[in-house]
């Protein structure tokens, strides 16, 4: 069940950080980075163990990925300009010192 919970919350994180980014730049990206690395960081402080960090990052990896990529009508969320490059740059290096930090 942990592990489900962690995936429901890296969906969720990456399905609101997908939507804020673009939202009054740069007030919505600088909320999409920092809720994704206090949302990747409180998995690990709930469930104790940076696997479930690791889950959760997973999930947010394969929703960002789903928002860069074309959908049924070509339409996409997160686009090759500057702000979509920096918002995938800065998130990663978020996503990763919050995983790399003490679970405990």
């Amino acid at each position: 069940m942990k592990l489900f919970g962690a995936l429901v919350v890296g969906v969720a994180t990456g399905t609101a950080a997908i939507f804020l980014h673009l939202f009054a730049p740069p007030f919505g990206i600088t909320i999409s980075i920092i809720g994704t690395f206090l949302a990747i960081w409180a998995l690990g402080r709930t469930y104790g163990k940076r696997f479930y960090k690791a889950i959760g990052a997973l999930g947010w990896f394969v929703i960002f990925w789903r928002g860069a990529s074309f959908g049924v009508g070509k339409e996409i969320f997160i686009q090759g300009n500057s702000l979509g490059n920096a918002f995938l740059l800065l998130s990663f290096i978020a996503i990763i010192a919050a995983t790399a930090m003490p679970a405990n």
